[in-house]
């Protein structure tokens, strides 16, 4: 009862997402089990093993060598996972993030965010798998399933870069102290190293790179919301009558690309991410800052910070109240204890 009461008040966007993600993995589940008791049945005579591990389901997992007949796996792989704990991961970020984001976003944002970062980075990662395959010859590698929650991980990590650069996580009783703005450079560098000596593949290198690059962009240049220009408030809590102004991007400075990385070569990735910058505003891609818009966005980034800072005292401040409420109960049951005796 007390887990169905905590279930109903969840944000509206953490129901959704976390529905998804139940659903769609349970349904496969069970559609790989059926698959798989069928091809026992087929191959009893013929007495060979199988293995239920390559049972895939091609028109709700994102299989290279399907993908072009059923191109909504891009959208429905996001929420497919198939071993217990990258599930039991998946739930814990997306119930964790997008409660989180939506208090700043709004519900609609956050399933927006979730399906642009997601769907986008399982079309790169599929198309750069099939070319991968092509180019080597590996006519296996075209029947493994991709996608899973690795196609939105690094994608929460840029907004909470975006949102709380900062903050700060203490680990272990205060032994590790990392700061929200280095753990994208940090997790990349990780799954660069898996890949190279664990895994030795493109996965999960491509799917983690994309969606960091993916969200990035989309943040920077292209999320559109309703709200004062020098206020953090997204279309989630102001109306078109309220006069408010279509923002577009976040050019804050400390939302740069170079400041994802360590200030030790900053010096030295700003001028290529700077050229960068200028080709894609010279080709039309994106629509190049002015200084006004930069000022704005520094402004609001500020603020933003002030309000996530104002939402952990809060969250620090109940917490205290509540331990201080106990503490006071296990003394006034001692006194209690004391009188009697």
């Amino acid at each position: 009862m007390a887990l169905l009461q905590k279930a109903r008040s969840l944000p509206r966007s953490t129901k959704i997402l976390l529905s998804c993600l139940i659903s769609i993995s349970f349904i496969l589940l069970l559609i790989r089990l059926s698959q798989f008791r069928a091809a026992i049945n087929e191959n009893k005579s013929e007495n060979k093993e199988l293995d239920f591990r390559e049972i895939n389901v091609s028109f709700l997992q994102l299989v290279p060598r399907y993908t072009i007949f059923y191109p909504w796996v891009v959208i429905t792989a996001i929420f497919c996972e198939v071993s217990v704990l990258p599930f039991i991961f998946s739930l814990v970020v997306l119930g964790v993030a997008s409660s989180y984001i939506e208090r700043f976003w709004g519900y609609k944002e956050v399933l927006k965010f979730i399906l642009i970062i997601g769907s986008v980075t399982n079309f790169i990662t599929v198309i750069t798998t099939i070319v991968s395959n092509l180019v080597r010859k590996n006519v296996l590698g075209m029947n493994k399933p991709l996608g899973g929650g690795i196609s939105y991980y690094f994608g929460f990590l840029v907004v909470f870069k975006q949102i709380i650069p900062e903050h700060n996580i203490v680990l272990f009783q205060g032994l590790t102290n990392v700061r929200v703005k280095n753990l994208p450079f940090f997790f990349l560098i990780v799954v660069s190293l898996w890949s190279l000596f664990v895994s030795k593949s493109l996965y999960p290198i491509v799917p983690s790179y994309v969606s960091f690059f993916v969200a990035f962009c989309y943040l920077r240049f292209y999320q559109s919301f309703l709200g004062d220009p020098l206020l953090p408030i997204t279309s989630a809590n102001v109306s078109n009558e309220s006069g408010n102004t279509l923002i577009t991007g976040d050019a804050s400075d400390t939302f740069q690309l170079a400041e994802f990385f360590p200030s030790i070569t900053k010096s030295y990735v700003a001028p290529i991410f700077n050229g960068c910058y200028e080709i894609a505003c010279f080709l039309g891609i994106i629509t190049p800052f002015n200084d006004d818009f930069i000022e704005q966005s520094n402004i609001r980034a500020q603020k933003r910070s002030e309000q996530a800072n104002q939402a952990q005292k809060s969250i620090a401040n109940s917490v205290a109240e509540r331990r201080r409420q106990v503490a006071l109960q296990v003394i006034e049951e001692r006194i209690n204890k004391g009188t009697r005796s």
